[in-house]
């Protein structure tokens, strides 16, 4: 009698997982879902606080202020000041430059610059490409529970936090996580997108971003406005004339894979020396 409860328990579990499997919406719908809860004009500008957490900064963190410049399709471009220093990073049609106190510091993005993915692209082709260049599998998707939030997961099977991939709220199709790192050994990190404000009769962008670092918030902005639709200079995304503007502080060195200092703890050398 045991031994037929255990196989009616067995069938009715693999009943319930086919059936979970085939109320899954494919990974390209739930994304088209996504901007068109997302996206809202063809500008948006986001003005906010970025507060930096170091153990070796005192009072072990900083606040930096922080405007983000949205451009469809695919442009952006941040401006960070801190005291007399700012560092500008554009993203445009010729790739990427990292502008700080007017000298190129570099021309590619690093791990946590990803924040902005799924909010770039006003089309599911280009979303779709960018999050399968960050090593997202988007033929496979499930479903999963993140603070009492019932989710598409793009990339992994629930629970697998190993590998890349995307959180869609599945009530919603609000981005809600972003995971990276895991399946070479590098350190795992976690973007979590939380309060988001509508902007306007349509369109929404989080109110607040969590930045994890191996489990340890390591970074934290806070949106404190947001402008839609306004008028946006489209040479403010020009990287090409940029390069030509401003010299690099180094001669151009072969791109590297990044390595444990990332980007967070970059941003914190970068500005350190203004509180000094």
């Amino acid at each position: 009698m045991k031994v037929s409860v255990r196989i009616a328990l067995g069938v009715f579990v693999l009943a319930l997982a086919v059936h979970a499997d085939a109320s899954v919406l494919p990974a390209r719908q739930i994304l088209t879902f996504m901007i068109e809860r997302v996206v809202a004009g063809n500008t948006l500008v986001v003005s906010q606080k970025t507060i930096v957490y170091d153990p070796g900064l005192e009072g072990g963190m900083q606040e930096i202020q922080e405007t983000l410049y949205f451009k469809y399709p695919g442009r952006f471009r941040s401006e960070m000041s801190a005291g007399r220093q700012k560092k500008v990073q554009v993203r445009g049609r010729d790739g990427v430059v990292v502008i700080l106190d007017e000298k190129i510091m570099g021309e590619s993005e690093g791990p946590f610059d990803c924040f902005k993915a799924p909010f770039l692209h006003k089309g599911q082709a280009p979303l779709a490409q960018e999050l399968a260049n960050l090593g997202i599998d988007l033929d496979t998707v499930s479903l999963g529970r993140f603070e009492d939030k019932v989710a598409y997961v793009i990339g992994a099977r629930y629970p697998d936090e190993s590998v890349p991939q995307v959180w869609i709220e599945k009530e919603s199709f609000s981005p809600i996580r972003l995971i990276l790192g895991g399946q070479d050994g590098t350190p795992v990190k976690e973007i979590v997108y939380s309060d988001y404000r509508a902007l306007g009769k349509r369109g929404e962008y989080p109110a607040r971003i969590l930045f994890y670092e191996k489990g340890i918030l390591v970074r934290m902005s806070v949106a404190e406005g947001f402008e839609v639709n306004v008028e946006v200079d489209e040479a403010l995304f020009d990287v090409a004339s940029l390069r030509t503007l401003y010299e690099p502080v180094n001669p151009p060195q072969p791109s590297e894979p990044p390595s444990e200092l990332d980007e967070v703890k970059k941003t914190i050398q970068d500005f350190r020396k203004t509180y000094e």
